[in-house]
């Protein structure tokens, strides 16, 4: 039961008298999402959570308290706004700019959160994105300076704003035997993990874990759940393998771990392979990688590029697996059928380049495709 009254309020900033609608009580009946959004009603009340100065715009959580600048300042402050978000998402974004110039970390996160939720209430995707990527660069650094409990907190606010803004590299390394998680959090952090596997990037609530996380009681109780994205990693590697035993069990183990369209680059990598028979790829004699180029991911480029090696490496460092692998690259980022965002993957053409390697199986010499590492840059 929300209850709601209308009060007339003097502005700080301006002096001007307007009304202005006040929450005196409000109810939630279910568990919060995973970014602590709260449940119905409570949710629905957004536009009561902080006041706006129809007449100078100034924004609070009481406008009858004085901003801690001058006039001008705050004007500039809001200058930086974004006009095009929806009303209510545009006025806590004023109020996290307020808040990150005053040094308030955690009111500005909680402010571009709730700027993000606004979006999404209006399914203005690309600004909820953008809110949320500016949000999970200022958690991320507050879980350098805040306490434990704080800590905990965080480090799952964290894990959503990665998920929901699609950075699932970062959120795979979440290291889930970090002594600090409580069985809450740990939890909390293998549910967000599966949900990435699986591709899925949308809201979802706590109670979908099964858990209370306000209950002392779990501060007791210990995580025992394995983090299938540390045996998935593994997996990864064997599937680009050299070996076709290796490489048909490790697929075998991932498709079981999840959806089989994740799989299909490395799927059709071991087809590639199979078909090549063995023979020594060169210009006359290349890897069939039609079908493989229309199944890439980043995912799988990345795995590739996990064996590429410097082409001022000894003989001995480049190995059979290194070979195939950068071998394999070549050929993707120079195939007519690879979409041209993924040759343009940092800077790979730039990178490409022809070097006569031993073949340290053979006598003979033969030319491969090699590529040098990638730098760390941002994917399309």
């Amino acid at each position: 039961m929300s209850t709601i009254e209308n009060v007339t309020v003097k502005c700080a900033f301006c002096g001007k008298n307007s009304e202005q609608a006040k929450m005196m009580s409000v109810s939630a009946f279910d568990e919060p999402d995973l970014d602590f959004r709260p449940s119905e009603m409570l949710r629905s009340t957004m536009g009561l959570w902080l006041m706006e100065c129809p007449h100078c715009g100034y924004v609070a959580d009481d406008i009858r308290k004085r901003p801690h600048m001058k006039k001008e300042t705050l004007l500039r402050i809001y200058g930086g706004a974004d006009a095009d978000l929806p009303v209510i998402a545009l006025i806590f974004q004023k109020r996290a700019l307020y808040c990150e110039h005053t040094k308030d970390t955690s009111g500005a996160i909680r402010a571009y959160l709730c700027a993000a939720w606004a979006c999404d209430d209006e399914e203005d995707h690309t600004h909820a994105k953008m809110l949320r990527i500016k949000c999970l660069e200022l958690t991320q650094c507050y879980l350098k300076r805040c306490w434990c409990r704080k800590w905990r907190r965080y480090t799952q606010l964290a894990a959503d704003l990665l998920r929901r803004t699609e950075n699932i590299e970062t959120l795979r390394k979440m290291d889930t035997n970090d002594k600090r998680l409580d069985y809450a959090t740990r939890e909390l952090l293998l549910f967000q993990k599966g949900l990435a596997e699986k591709g899925d990037f949308s809201a979802h609530s706590r109670i979908e874990v099964d858990l209370n996380p306000y209950d002392d009681f779990f501060e007791k109780r210990i995580s025992t759940k394995t983090d299938h994205w540390l045996c998935s990693e593994e997996y990864l590697k064997q599937a680009v393998s050299v070996n076709d035993d290796i490489r048909e069990k490790a697929l075998e183990a991932l498709d079981a771990l999840r959806p089989r369209e994740l799989n299909l680059p490395y799927h059709e990598f071991d087809g590639a392979l199979l078909l090549h028979r063995g023979i020594p790829p060169d210009e006359e004699h290349p890897y069939r990688t039609r079908d493989l180029a229309k199944a890439v991911n980043q995912e799988f480029l990345n795995v590739l590029e996990t064996f590429v090696v410097p082409g001022n490496s000894i003989r001995e460092a480049v190995t059979q697996q290194s070979k195939v692998c950068m071998t394999m690259l070549y050929q993707l980022y120079t195939s007519p059928y690879l979409a041209d965002n993924w040759k343009d993957y940092a800077d790979a053409r730039q990178r490409l380049y022809l070097m006569r390697v031993d073949d340290p199986f053979s006598d003979d010499s033969y030319l491969i495709g090699l590529v040098e590492p990638r730098a760390s840059k941002t994917a399309p």
